[in-house]
């Protein structure tokens, strides 16, 4: 699938863009109707998955039962977890294997099996995934099934009607397997320019900064008079989209941090594509990530684990595991999503996400934070009413903006989702004044005043009010999990103050009134950094349509902010004589309850939501922002 959830089409279109920087535009060129916009907000065309052919190389995973399955995320909380006894006790993969993978002998039964029907088979460290390559035909004949029709039965090791030629007592180890039904012609990929992808056209910001904006404001900047500059550490960036590293480079030399090419590595994971025009060699979004991580640590060493391709269930799993099974990153960073909850409900009904799946993403995170990995997740563009789809018309997908829509990965228990907040600001333009006094949660309601006072401009360009007027950062509940055991009892969570302040129709509320509720599953986010395109960053990426000048107004969103954090991980890391900071949800949650606490939670109901959710005074922890904004110096000198 291709790029969902992180990065919205920009906030600030055509008509905005003129409103911030006080110049003209023609309506002419610019306008659309109502009607056309609305069309595009409620439906979008179906992109289906390429037919393999039978002589086609392809892959997909044999996920195996775990010895001790029961205990593998009970474990990566103990050991993230002050106080427990196992705190800090962290496991190389091999020995995640040894604890809680299947037998040498059997994943040799299994080797021997797919070697015997001319599949090559690659088991992992933790002897729970066994990565198998070959010919579709081999595939299709060993499981009795034709993988653009496979769909998931009650077998785990069934995709057809037929019995797989798979002995029972092999069959009875498997958990799950991933990828066979990845090439069905039913599955649901939604082609729009609405947030469901990541990637947008270059965006007008009021006043872009560089690192330094990230650095300063959040308290880095002591950290660097510690001699703290990441020297030894490791930062993964999962990604989808490939890069040019001269583009890297370029702007680590701007931002004057090392520049030796060892720094900069890029390891290929092998994915089919799902769509192969959509391969992307010169990404904006992998080049930000790159370029912010590691010059916000500026010795340290970025690794990019790369499935060039678009993000779909199996590669997401798979980029993971390499990360863990390298050992060798300290902090990861993701700006991509994986499903929204209307697709997975219709994914699921025709057989084609296996029941398993969130549990099996659930592992695999728990696994980084049991090897002392601490995992970032940038939470969203798109505000608290996420897009989902709700139904299929032939080809066409019936789409739907709610609250109760979540992604799979980015609300997932066993990762830190970064949410974003607007940086204060104004800027006078030759249609009137726009403010934003302090920093708040990003949602793009400060504009709703300058809207009111120019409906005509509005009218002739619809799409920036009911497309890229309606972005922010996401956050709320999800569903899809039961709230993990470190948010219980932190005030705020499951408890919500709210305005309504987008209608039905997707148009701006004003004048409401705060609502309070209570809520449950897993709230999110966990923190908060600046990611709104009006306060955002530069990024150098050099292209054929611009050869001559890179730089690009396109750092933004929660996908700016997630890198920064996973480069602040990786910068308090490398301070001599400490533990790696492993997962940081089980003690932050705990530094947030206590009086020198790191963060400060943005808390006021007015002018400050992510489109809906609003602070909730007298609590350490709200929907919009998390815990909040980070002092990073004082987390340095907090966090165990």
């Amino acid at each position: 699938m291709r790029r969902k959830l992180k990065w919205l089409g920009l906030v600030l279109s055509p008509l905005v863009c003129c409103v911030l920087v006080g110049g003209q535009t023609q309506a002419a060129s610019t306008s659309s109707s109502v009607s056309d916009v609305y069309k595009k907000l409620t439906t979008a065309k179906n992109l289906p998955p390429t037919p393999v052919k039978k002589r086609q190389t392809t892959y997909f995973d044999i996920i195996l039962k775990s010895q001790n399955s029961n205990h593998i995320e009970n474990d990566a909380l103990a050991v993230n977890t002050p106080g427990d006894t196992n705190f800090k006790h962290y496991l190389t993969p091999n020995q995640f294997g040894r604890k809680y993978g299947a037998s040498p002998i059997l994943i040799s039964q299994w080797v021997k099996l797919l070697k015997h029907h001319s599949l090559k088979a690659v088991p992992l460290k933790n002897r729970l995934i066994i990565r198998v390559f070959g010919k579709v035909n081999k595939i299709d004949r060993l499981f009795q099934t034709n993988l653009n029709k496979a769909k998931y039965h009650q077998n785990p090791v069934q995709f057809g009607t037929k019995t797989p030629r798979i002995p029972k007592k092999l069959s009875r180890t498997v958990w799950t397997i991933i990828g066979l039904t990845d090439h069905n012609r039913d599955y649901i990929y939604p082609d729009t320019s609405l947030p469901f992808k990541r990637r947008a056209k270059k965006r007008p910001s009021i006043n872009s900064g560089f690192t330094s904006r990230f650095t300063k404001h959040y308290h880095v900047t002591p950290l660097y008079k510690q001699q703290l500059t990441g020297k030894g550490q490791t930062i993964g960036i999962i990604a989808f989209e490939n890069v040019r590293k001269a583009n890297i480079f370029r702007f680590w030399r701007h931002e004057k941090v090392a520049t030796n090419p060892s720094r900069l590595q890029i390891k290929n994971v092998f994915s089919p594509p799902y769509c192969p025009s959509e391969d992307i060699q010169n990404s904006d979004e992998t080049t930000m990530d790159a370029e912010y991580a590691g010059s916000v640590a500026p010795d340290a060493n970025v690794k990019i684990y790369l499935s060039n391709t678009d993000s779909n269930l199996t590669n997401f799993i798979d980029v993971y595991e390499q990360a863990f099974n390298d050992n060798v990153v300290s902090s990861t960073t993701n700006s991509y999503g994986l499903l929204d909850s209307g697709s997975i409900a219709i994914l699921r009904h025709r057989h084609l996400l296996t029941p398993v799946y969130r549990q099996v993403l659930s592992f695999v995170l728990a696994q980084g934070a049991i090897q002392g990995i601490s995992n970032f997740t940038a939470s969203g563009d798109s505000g608290a009413l996420n897009y989902m789809v709700k139904s299929e018309n032939g080809r066409e997908l019936m789409l739907d903006r709610t609250l109760n829509s979540s992604d799979f990965f980015d609300s997932n228990p066993f990762i830190t989702s970064v949410g974003g907040t607007t940086l204060p600001f104004r800027v006078k333009t030759g249609y009137g004044t726009i403010i934003n006094k302090h920093e708040r949660a990003w949602g793009t309601d400060y504009l709703w005043p300058f809207f009111q006072k120019q409906f005509k401009l509005v009218q002739k360009f619809p799409n920036s009010l009911f497309i890229n007027g309606m972005a922010g950062s996401t956050g709320g509940f999800s569903h899809q999990y039961q709230t993990p055991t470190y948010q219980l009892n932190v005030p705020g969570v499951n408890t919500f103050k709210a305005r309504n302040l987008v209608s039905g129709l997707g148009q701006p509320v004003l004048g409401s009134n705060v609502v309070t509720g209570t809520d449950h599953g897993r709230n999110y986010p966990d923190v908060a950094a600046n990611a709104d395109p009006a306060t955002g960053y530069w990024i150098y990426r050099r292209t054929k349509k611009h050869p001559k000048n890179g730089w690009d107004l396109s750092g933004d969103g929660t996908s700016i902010a997630s890198p920064q954090y996973a480069a602040t991980a990786a910068l308090i890391n490398s301070q001599p004589g400490r533990k790696q900071m492993g997962f940081w949800n089980p003690q932050i949650y705990q530094l947030a309850q206590q009086p020198n606490s790191p963060f400060t939670p943005l808390n006021s109901t007015k002018d400050n939501s992510n489109l809906y959710y609003v602070g909730q005074p007298g609590t350490v922890y709200n929907q919009a922002t998390g815990l909040g904004i980070t002092n990073f110096d004082q987390l340095a000198k907090t966090y165990r």
